[in-house]
C-alpha cells in the first residue's frame, strides 16, 4: 500500500511538471512515455500484494443436536445409518450402502474422478434429495436466532434470505428492540412473508408502521390473536379501522395512544373472541365510541380506558352491564369520573369477578366511591386510589372492615389520611402484601408501628413510605420485628413439637423522607439483613459477605407514575441519590 502512494505521488509531481513546461508535441511524446515506463517498473519491482485470508463469519447461535434431533434419516436403525461420520458421495452416486463405498474422514478426500455422468446425475438428485429432507433442520436452527441476528442472516446467501423470510420462522414479529431503525420496506416484507403463521405482531412506537403496511396485516395476517400498536403514530383511521374489521381471531389489542382513532373508526368492528383491550390516551373515543367497541366482545377480562374523556352514568352503565367476564379495569386519569359514575358502573356490573382496579389521579371522587366499593364489589385485591385527594380517613374506616381481600393497596398522594387510615387497614387486611403510603404526610411512625406488630397484616413485604413523616425508629422496630422472627424460627425448626415458622422479609422504601439518617439505616440493616430491604438515599455494600449481594435491589417495579428508576441496581457508592 505504501508503494502504490509513492508511486501516485512521483506520477503526479512528473505531470504538473510537464504541464508547467513548454514541450513540443515530441518532447509531450517522450515525457509520456517516461511516465508509462515508471508505472510499468513499479508495478514489476513491487512487493507481492497482500491477500486477506478468508475468515468464518460471525457464529450466531450455539446449539447442540442429539441423534433424536436427527432421525429418522442418520440415526440408529435409519436407512443410512452406516452413511453417519463418513464421506458418503461414492455411495451415492452408485446407489450403493456397501462400507467399502465410504471414505473415512481422516483418509485424503475422495475426489470422484472415476464416476461416470449417470452417476454424477444421481449424485446430483440425492443431493436436492437430502437438501429438501433437511430443510426441517435449517429452519429450526435459523429460529433459535433473535430478530435482529435473523435479519442480519439474510445477507449470508441467496439460500439463507429464502430460508430467513419462511413463514413459520414468523409466528411472532416483534420489533420493539429496533422499532426506530427497521424501514417500512422490511416491515411489509415480514408481514407478508409470515402469513398465515402470523399469531402475534408487537409494533410498539413504530412510526414507520404506514397504513399500507397495516392494510396489508390484515389482508395476508387472517390468523392474528395478539395486536399491539401503541403509539404508531403513522396509521390512520381508515387503515386500523379496516384491520380490526378483518382480524376477527384478535385477542390481545392495544390502540394506546392513538388520536387518529374516533367513534367512526369503531363502528361495525365485531371482535368476538377479544379478552385484553388498552385504548388509554385515545383522546377522541368518547363514551358512545367505547360503547360500540366493547358492546360485542363480551368476553373482555382486561380493560385499561386511562385518560378516556367523557365517561357519564349511561356509558358506565352500558359498560358494567356489557362486560360480565371482566376482572381488571383501569380508568386512571379519567378526569370526568364522579362518585355516581363509578357507582353506575358498579350497579350493573353484576359479576363479581372484578379483582382489579385502578382509579389513580380520578381526583373528582370522594368517600362515597370508598361506601360505593365496600357495598357492590366484595373480590377486589388489587386496588389503586392514588392521587385521589379528597377521600378521608371516613372513607378508608366505612371500606376497611367489609373489603378484607386487599393484596395490593396504593394510597400514594392521598394527603387527608392519617395513622387512623393506616391502623384501620392493618386490623382487617389478613392478606396485604403490598402497601403504598408515599407523600401521605400526615403519616407517622406510630402508625407503621401499628402496622408492622400489632395488625394482621403477617403477609406484608413491601411498604413504601416516601415523602412521609417517619423517622429511623420505625426501621428499627421492623428490624427488631424481623430479627425476633427469624430467631423464633430457628428454634421452632430444630424442635419438631413447635409449629413451623415461615421466613418473613420485608422491604422498605423511605425516599425523601427528611428525618431518616445514614446511621439509622445502616444500623437496620446490621440487625436484620437480609430480611430487611431498605431502598434510600443510601447504599452500602458489605464486603465480606455474600448474602447480601442482592441488598438494595428493588422488591417490585415501582408504577410508571413515580419517577424512581424501575428494576434497576443502585450503585455501590457510600451516597446516592436516586
Amino acid at each position: 500500500m505504501s508503494t502504490q502512494r509513492t508511486m501516485t505521488t512521483t506520477i503526479n509531481t512528473l505531470m504538473r511538471q510537464l504541464k508547467g513546461s513548454n514541450f513540443s508535441d515530441s518532447s509531450w511524446k517522450d515525457g509520456t512515455n517516461a511516465i508509462l515506463a515508471y508505472v510499468v517498473r513499479s508495478y514489476a519491482s513491487s512487493n507481492k500484494p497482500t491477500v486477506q485470508e478468508a475468515k468464518h463469519p460471525e457464529v450466531m447461535v450455539f446449539k447442540n443436536y442429539t441423534p433424536i434431533d436427527l432421525l429418522p434419516f442418520d440415526g440408529h436403525g435409519g436407512p443410512y445409518a452406516n452413511f453417519a461420520g463418513h464421506d458418503a458421495s461414492r455411495g451415492l452416486a452408485k446407489n450403493s450402502f456397501d462400507s467399502d463405498m465410504l471414505t473415512d474422514p481422516k483418509d485424503p478426500i475422495d475426489k470422484l474422478e472415476d464416476l461416470t455422468t449417470e452417476e454424477w446425475e444421481s449424485l446430483r438428485e440425492w443431493e436436492q434429495h437430502f437438501s429438501s429432507k433437511y430443510l426441517f433442520l435449517q429452519i429450526k436452527i435459523l429460529g433459535e436466532l433473535p430478530v435482529q441476528d435473523l435479519l442480519k442472516a439474510t445477507m449470508v446467501c441467496h439460500k439463507w434470505k429464502e430460508l430467513v423470510y419462511d413463514g413459520s420462522l414468523w409466528s411472532t414479529i416483534n420489533i420493539t428492540p429496533f422499532y426506530k431503525l427497521i424501514p417500512t420496506e422490511h416491515i411489509l416484507k415480514l408481514i407478508k412473508c409470515s402469513s398465515h403463521f402470523l399469531k402475534t405482531a408487537n409494533f410498539r412506537g413504530c412510526i414507520q408502521l404506514t397504513g399500507h403496511s397495516l392494510r396489508a396485516l390484515a389482508d395476508n395476517c387472517p390468523n392474528i390473536q395478539v395486536l399491539i400498536i401503541k403509539d404508531c403514530r403513522g396509521l390512520s383511521a381508515s387503515s386500523i379501522g379496516h384491520c380490526l374489521q378483518k382480524s376477527s381471531q384478535l385477542k390481545v389489542l392495544d390502540v394506546s395512544g392513538l388520536d387518529t382513532i374516533k367513534m367512526t373508526t369503531l363502528l361495525g368492528v365485531s371482535l368476538g373472541n377479544l379478552e385484553k383491550l388498552n385504548m388509554s390516551w385515545c383522546r377522541n373515543i368518547t363514551g358512545p365510541g367505547i360503547i360500540s367497541m366493547v358492546s360485542t366482545c363480551s368476553n373482555i377480562r382486561y380493560l385499561k380506558l386511562n385518560g378516556c374523556p367523557q365517561l357519564d352514568d349511561i356509558t358506565m352503565s352500558l359498560l358494567g352491564s356489557s362486560l360480565p367476564n371482566l376482572s381488571h379495569l383501569s380508568l386512571a386519569a379519567c378526569t370526568s369520573l364522579i362518585d355516581s359514575t363509578l357507582l353506575s358502573f358498579l350497579k350493573s356490573h353484576s359479576s363479581k369477578k372484578l379483582t382489579h382496579l385502578n382509579l389513580s389521579s380520578c381526583a373528582r371522587l370522594t368517600d362515597a366511591s370508598l361506601r360505593s366499593l365496600a357495598i357492590y364489589s366484595k373480590n377486589i385485591s388489587h386496588l389503586e386510589l392514588a392521587g385521589c385527594v379528597l377521600m378521608t380517613d371516613q372513607g378508608f374506616s366505612f371500606l376497611s372492615p367489609r373489603l378484607r381481600t386487599l393484596v395490593y393497596l396504593d394510597l400514594e398522594d392521598v394527603h387527608q389520611i392519617t395513622g387512623a387510615t393506616v391502623k384501620s387497614i392493618a386490623n382487617n387486611q389478613p392478606l396485604l402484601e403490598s402497601f403504598c403510603l408515599s407523600n401521605c404526610t400526615q403519616i407517622s411512625d406510630d402508625s407503621i408501628k401499628y402496622l408492622v406488630l400489632q395488625g394482621i397484616c403477617h403477609k406484608l413485604k413491601h411498604i413504601e413510605l416516601d415523602n412521609c413523616n417517619i423517622t429511623d425508629q420505625v426501621l428499627n422496630t421492623i428490624a427488631i420485628y424481623l430479627d425476633q422472627q427469624q430467631k423464633k424460627k430457628v428454634i421452632a425448626d430444630s424442635n419438631p413439637n413447635f409449629f413451623s415458622f415461615t421466613n418473613r422479609r420485608i422491604s422498605v422504601e423511605v425516599l425523601d423522607c427528611s428525618n431518616i439518617t445514614e446511621s439509622g439505616v445502616k444500623e437496620a440493616l446490621a440487625k436484620a439483613s437480609p430480611m430487611l430491604t431498605i431502598k434510600s438515599f443510601y447504599s452500602f455494600q458489605h464486603e465480606n459477605s455474600d448474602d447480601n449481594a442482592n441488598l438494595y435491589t428493588n422488591a417490585r417495579p415501582t408504577t410508571g407514575r413515580r419517577g424512581h428508576a424501575a428494576g434497576q441496581r443502585q450503585s455501590s457508592a457510600n451516597c446516592i441519590i436516586l
